[in-house]
């Protein structure tokens, strides 16, 4: 096939009704369904034919518009090799303002300079949203005109109707701090400025996502611009991370304690942890109510601050306290943690009563407070949660005690027959945390069961733990040996793909 035939495609060998005027084919557009495909059918674009070269145009603007965040080097690995010549872009006129757009922007990832200067000017042209990633772009172009070129022309976007398109495509905004061809600190700083030029009304924050709010918030830290109508919105915001940015920036609040207050009730553990923190330079005498609720919090390092700073300014006889709440059934799991913290194996006996509580949350506190006094004692109650019927979340705390403290394989194995797939999800989960020889033999057996998320599991934890023999410096026993194989004879009787080379790691051929 020629060049020609190449590009605009064959062209129909018989039944010509016009010889003077030949006919192209292309391929089925409507199959490509990959945003790498573009560079297959580019050149289509080009085609003399405007039917084929729309039809081009409109697959691969349907391909670009299907990814979400545009990235620079992933783009410019894609284009560079398009044969895109500066008298081609021309030809882009042709077709509608939203195609025509999508081909400038990738003519302007090339990597003819040329081309990309060419494909610039016609973006910085149009002055439309779409064009404002690509124009970016290239304000790491090698080529320093090119740069330039881009750089003032940004200067142009700079108005109060882009300030919501600036802000939410923040990640491409920072990008321009990790340039490393050039300094764009400054142009950087500009658009922070244009952002927070005009304060955006409560209703165009709630239409933000987190990211982009956070990014707000924090154009008008950055700058020493948070006022009390700031500072009231980030207090109310549901994203935890722009609590915590408020914490930072707490020498512009002109009621401190009420704000610290507030933040020291916050539903964010982070969010109370550094309020808690931050408060050790205040006056703790105004904040002893609040620390005495804070003893109870559902956070260890939360409760012990609170206790820590509390002792400061008071007599505080934090057992009798934590078994006061107790005995009243208030603040249960906060005390009964509390408490397995200050205290000692005595404690035990009042725990275990609440192993057998009907709320999940209690039975894991007492589950944690035992281990916590004895963890001999707590590491056999993890056994028993897992061999028992127990909430999920109770059974993963038995779990978490069990990773810590390593595990008895042969109970483990007897449990797995017996129990259900939440259970035996944990077993193979503990299994594949102390990987040994024989546990092969387990995540065969697992490759058999009826559940396929178990089986999934089992999938890909054998392939880990067969990479990760090679590695393993122990010893294999014959009983270990003899287990593992016994399970890959089985499997393989079943029809079960398992890797082949079992037998071999075990000495078998």
């Amino acid at each position: 096939m020629s060049i020609f035939e190449n590009i605009f495609g064959k062209k129909k060998e018989s039944g010509q009704t016009s010889p003077s005027k030949p006919r192209y084919y292309a391929p089925d557009f409507d199959k490509y369904d990959e945003f790498g495909q573009i560079v297959t059918i580019f050149d289509y674009t080009l085609n003399p034919d405007f039917a084929i070269a729309n039809k081009a145009a409109e697959t691969i603007n349907r391909l670009f518009n299907s990814v979400q965040v545009f990235k620079n080097k992933q783009l410019y690995e894609t284009f560079r090799y398009l044969r895109i010549n500066k008298s081609d872009i021309k030809k882009f006129d042709r077709f509608d303002k939203e195609l025509k757009i999508t081909l400038l922007c990738i003519a302007s990832m090339n990597g003819n300079g040329y081309s990309r200067e060419k494909a610039l000017n016609r973006l910085i042209g149009l002055q439309t949203q779409r064009t404002i990633p690509f124009i970016l772009f290239r304000l790491a172009d090698w080529v320093a005109p090119i740069r330039k070129k881009a750089e003032t022309a940004i200067a142009t976007f700079l108005i109060e109707e882009n300030t919501i398109y600036f802000i939410q495509n923040h990640k491409l905004i920072n990008w321009l701090l990790h340039v490393e061809r050039t300094d764009l600190s400054e142009l950087y700083n500009q658009i922070v400025d244009s952002v927070i030029s005009k304060k955006l009304k409560p209703e165009q924050l709630k239409d933000l996502s987190e990211g982009d709010r956070f990014f707000y918030y924090k154009s008008f830290a950055k700058t020493g611009l948070i006022d009390s109508e700031l500072i009231n919105l980030m207090l109310t915001d549901k994203y935890y991370l722009i609590r915590i940015l408020l914490i930072n920036h707490l020498d512009k609040v002109d009621d401190l304690k009420a704000v610290l207050v507030k933040l020291l009730s916050d539903k964010s553990q982070k969010v109370r942890q550094s309020t808690v923190n931050l408060i050790a330079n205040q006056d703790l005498n105004e904040y002893e109510i609040i620390l005495k609720t804070l003893i109870f919090d559902n956070s260890t390092s939360v409760r012990v601050e609170a206790r820590r700073l509390l002792s400061k300014i008071c007599e505080c006889d934090f057992r009798k306290i934590y078994l006061e709440s107790l005995s009243k059934q208030q603040d249960i799991i906060g005390s009964i943690l509390g408490l397995s913290e200050i205290s000692d194996k005595s404690e035990i006996p009042l725990f275990q009563k609440y192993l057998d509580s009907d709320r999940a949350r209690i039975r894991t506190a007492s589950l944690i407070g035992i281990f916590n006094l004895d963890t001999n004692i707590g590491t056999e109650n993890a056994y028993l949660i897992l061999e028992t019927e127990n909430p999920v979340s109770t059974r993963r705390a038995a779990e978490n005690i069990l990773a810590k403290q390593g595990i008895d394989f042969k109970r483990l194995r007897k449990l797995y027959d017996l129990t259900d797939s939440t259970g035996k999800k944990i077993i193979l989960r503990l299994f594949n945390r102390y990987s040994d020889w024989s546990v092969a033999g387990d995540f065969l057996k697992a490759l058999a069961d009826k559940d396929k998320k178990i089986q999934l599991m089992a999938s890909v934890f054998l392939e880990s733990w067969n990479n990760y023999t090679i590695r393993l410096a122990t010893k294999q026993n014959p009983e270990e040996k003899d287990y593992v194989l016994s399970w890959y004879k089985k499997t393989n009787e079943m029809g079960i793909q398992v890797p082949g080379n079992i037998p071999f790691i075990f000495g078998e051929k």
